[in-house]
């Protein structure tokens, strides 16, 4: 079941970054906008499907290592720790 979480979550960045490309393959904007549409509603029903199988706890840690106000933190250790 692991695998299949990773797996979705895979498919799920894929048909985001390929969200980006279908401008550059389609023509019309009602085709484009229904392309766009499409892959983002796959890439989130993706994302949550893997999020649920893989668990609360891959979910916890996913969400803090993407929080932009963690980016900048540094780990807080020091080589004095038993002192």
């Amino acid at each position: 079941m692991k695998k299949l979480g990773i797996a979705l979550l895979i498919v799920s960045g894929i048909a985001l970054l390929s969200a980006f490309t279908i401008p550059f393959f389609v023509h019309t904007v009602s085709e484009i906008a229904g392309w766009i549409a499409g892959l983002l509603i796959v890439s989130e029903i993706a994302f949550w499907t893997g999020g649920i199988i893989l668990g609360k706890e891959v979910a916890r840690k996913y969400r803090r290592y993407l929080n932009p106000r963690n980016w900048s933190r540094k780990q807080n250790r020091s080589s004095n720790d038993g002192e």
